[in-house]
């Protein structure tokens, strides 16, 4: 079922991911769950994984070019990982679809908030960006793999 948004929970930090992260982390994950049957079509990916096929060729595009996923034209072409599923962090492929990492603009931006120095959130922050930094990095997508066998398609949508 289409989301608009996962919700990646790690103790008290909470991610919120938008739909085309939410996209690349099932790509990716559907292409570990199917590491050993070789690419798979475009196609398939977005019929499978009910993902329009306009927004998973940017997606994958996006992925190629940060060499986290192969391509591969022709007959037989298609999609597959780039890398074993195992050393592939949740961080990466995040990183490969634009995610960045700042929970609030006062990491990034010395002059964005308007309160006095040291201001209690700035360091609140601070810490759960680190967290959800680390929690994304330890993670692997083959945790996470799945294939057709893994749910009943016919109840999807």
């Amino acid at each position: 079922m289409p989301s608009v948004a996962l919700w990646l929970i790690f103790d008290v930090c909470v991610i919120f991911l938008k739909r085309e992260y939410d996209y690349a982390l099932r790509i990716c994950a559907y292409l570990a769950g199917n590491y050993q049957c070789g690419p798979i079509s475009l196609a398939e990916i977005s019929r499978k994984l009910f993902i329009t096929r306009p927004f998973a060729t940017k997606i994958v595009f996006q992925l190629k070019n940060r060499g986290i996923v192969h391509t591969t034209q022709g007959k037989n072409g298609g999609v597959r990982l780039a890398q074993l599923p195992e050393t592939i962090t949740l961080l990466s492929i995040l990183q490969g679809v634009g995610y960045r990492t700042s929970i609030s603009e006062c990491i990034k931006k010395p002059d964005f908030c308007p309160l006095p120095a040291p201001c209690k959130l700035h360091g609140f922050f601070i810490e759960q960006e680190n967290f959800s930094v680390q929690a994304l990095r330890s993670r692997t997508i083959a945790e996470f793999a799945f294939t057709d066998a893994d749910f009943d398609l016919t109840k999807a949508r």
